[in-house]
């Protein structure tokens, strides 16, 4: 098994400090590099496991917490693509990462940032995109659209969670659990939700045609009630090839990020992507496109 060095550092964003944690395998380097952007109402840990999944194969990962979650400054808002691309620049300052063999990963409310980063950039080696958001014939996911009714109602403030209570849309047992597990994780969140879900009309309007030729995966669950997976097939279907879609039946929201034959699929596409091991699709189960 390799070793590994972590590191907890803090860089600089563009509405103050972001936290993050740094792990480099054991040598001198240079690594390919990924950087793993969180969902909403986590924090960096959330993408703790899959960061040492990575570093263990050789990948230098970046997990860092969003504006407004976790350790750093801020307040969550529909310009959170900045500190992905914040959170790479610094992965790619470091004298043991490849800058030219770096790669962005987001799950949810991250995997919508990691996109709209990625749209903006050209030297990126692959982009993974789990439980992205999107809409279904012009309708949220049953827990968006609650989420959605509820923001309409509170106007533009900034609420801070878990003291808030639970987040809008996640009323009743789910919403009880989903409090409770924040306290018991420590997980922080200062929001003003009517800007933070701006980023779905972002995706939008997004030029994502004209992102980079670089290899992007797809991963969801027809399982997920949150962000169904229709509504992703959308985003994918904009972006040009190389693509790949994987498609995993049931599961859950945040079932790729598990460990098992899904979330190990979906690892082995990345570190062959930035290692450039040539690589098979009989593993994917889906569509795919070059």
């Amino acid at each position: 098994m390799m070793k590994w060095h972590t590191e907890s550092i803090d860089f600089a964003g563009e509405e103050g400090t972001l936290y993050g944690e740094l792990l480099l395998p054991r040598g001198d380097g240079p690594f390919p590099g990924a950087v793993l952007c969180h969902g909403m109402g986590t924090d960096h840990r959330a993408m703790r496991p899959v960061a040492q999944r990575l570093v263990r194969k050789g990948v230098a990962t970046l997990t860092f917490d969003f504006r407004g979650h976790g350790k750093s400054d801020g307040i969550a808002d529909e310009n959170i693509s900045q500190d992905v691309i914040a959170a790479l620049r610094f992965l790619c300052s470091h004298a043991k990462v490849n800058p030219k063999r770096v790669a962005l990963v987001g799950h949810s409310f991250g995997a919508g940032a990691a996109i709209l980063a990625a749209a903006k950039l050209k030297d990126l080696r692959a982009l993974v995109s789990i439980s992205g958001p999107g809409e279904v014939k012009g309708q949220s996911g049953e827990a968006l659209a609650a989420l959605y009714h509820n923001v309409i109602q509170l106007g533009s403030v900034v609420l801070e969670y878990p003291r808030c209570g639970a987040l809008p849309g996640s009323g009743g047992l789910a919403g009880f659990i989903f409090r409770l597990w924040m306290r018991v994780r420590g997980y922080r969140l200062r929001i003003n939700w009517q800007k933070a879900l701006r980023i779905g009309q972002r995706l939008k309007s997004a030029a994502l045609e004209q992102m980079g030729d670089f290899p992007k995966l797809f991963v969801h669950c027809e399982g997920d009630t949150v962000a169904p997976y229709e509504g992703a097939l959308d985003t994918y279907e904009r972006v040009e090839p190389p693509k790949e879609l994987l498609l995993s039946e049931g599961g859950s929201h945040s079932r790729p990020l598990f460990p098992g034959r899904l979330r190990g699929e979906w690892v082995t596409w990345l570190v062959c992507a930035l290692t450039q091991v040539k690589e098979g699709s009989e593993g994917l189960r889906g569509k795919t496109e070059s």
